[in-house]
């Protein structure tokens, strides 16, 4: 990556850490929720190509987002399912895991399986397809925000198959991503934004956000809230520019981590608990571990097994 917008992979680094502290129950877990979807939906836009054909486009992100959705949505129901053997629990009702798998794809019909997490790779694959159908016949950007933004409105009503529901919802990010990586990166808008997160924060305090559930406290000021952080977060990346080789290296497989942060995340929890010792601290310090442990194995073993396809 360039060196003006390496950036981009410690905010992606950034987010990532805080995805997995969010799922920790932790005192930061509301704050971490008002922005930390928004924030990755928000990156995805960054990098659209516009100039590609849309079947170029729709084959190389189903090969990048939609065949790992498939494979790591099997592992976590054969991980469910051993999990559940192991302790003699009740199984699963495959015929509805199933259906959620390849049909619904929400987190809704995930959530009984590690597979939970796995919404947002749906959501963002028919998001990003969504903004290069519209930008390709119509090039009007302000026309362009009037159709996303009446498709982002509708989707709080509807509830439809294959998790495109979610995606109209997440397709509003996507294109504010878009935009503001092509026209606005060097704005000086984004000065204002820290005193914006500040001045919301004493008038309205923090926004309850749960984008797999499209559960806004409120839309306009939760939409201004997290575009405010990310922003701020933007801003200082930006100043102080520091990069370093971890960081590029989480930054730059966000989709593995936010895949199986589930895992660890709930080995971390089993350690904790059995012990007694420690509390969401000592959890997100065995997760963060692990997942750079299963960083270090993908650049071992890169481009073989399972680390082909993340």
């Amino acid at each position: 990556m360039p060196p003006k917008i390496k950036w981009v992979y410690t905010l992606k680094a950034l987010g990532i850490v805080a995805v997995v502290l969010g799922h920790i129950t932790s005192p930061l877990s509301v704050f971490i929720f008002s922005w930390h979807m928004p924030l990755f939906f928000t990156i995805a836009g960054f990098f659209v190509k516009f100039d590609a054909s849309l079947k170029e486009f729709i084959v190389k992100d189903f090969k990048r987002l939609m065949v790992p959705y498939f494979i790591f949505a099997m592992i976590a129901l054969g991980a469910e399912t051993f999990k559940r053997i192991a302790l003699q629990r009740e199984s699963l009702d495959y015929f509805k895991e199933l259906q959620g798998i390849f049909i619904w794809m929400d987190m809704q019909s995930l959530l009984h399986t590690y597979a939970f997490v796995l919404w947002f790779l749906p959501a963002l694959f028919f998001a990003r397809i969504t903004l290069v159908f519209i930008n390709h016949y119509i090039r009007n950007i302000s026309m362009q925000f009037i159709i996303i933004s009446v498709l982002f409105a509708s989707s709080f009503y509807i509830n439809l198959p294959f998790g495109l529901d979610n995606a109209m919802n997440a397709l509003f990010f996507v294109f504010i991503g878009s935009v503001f990586f092509r026209f606005y990166q060097e704005s000086t808008i984004l000065y204002s934004l820290p005193l914006l997160l500040l001045g919301m924060y004493f008038v309205f305090g923090v926004p309850l956000l749960d984008m797999a559930s499209k559960s806004y406290g409120s839309v306009f000021i939760t939409i201004c809230w997290a575009l405010a952080i990310m922003g701020s977060f933007i801003l200082m990346l930006k100043y102080f520019n520091y990069q370093n080789k971890i960081l590029t290296l989480w930054g730059g497989n966000t989709m593995l981590l936010f895949i199986v942060h589930p895992y660890t995340n709930n080995i971390a929890h089993l350690i904790v608990e059995k012990v007694y010792f420690g509390d969401w601290y000592l959890k997100l310090f065995i997760s963060l571990i692990l997942l750079h442990i299963i960083l270090l194995l993908k650049l071992r073993f890169e481009h073989r097994g399972i680390f082909y396809y993340v």
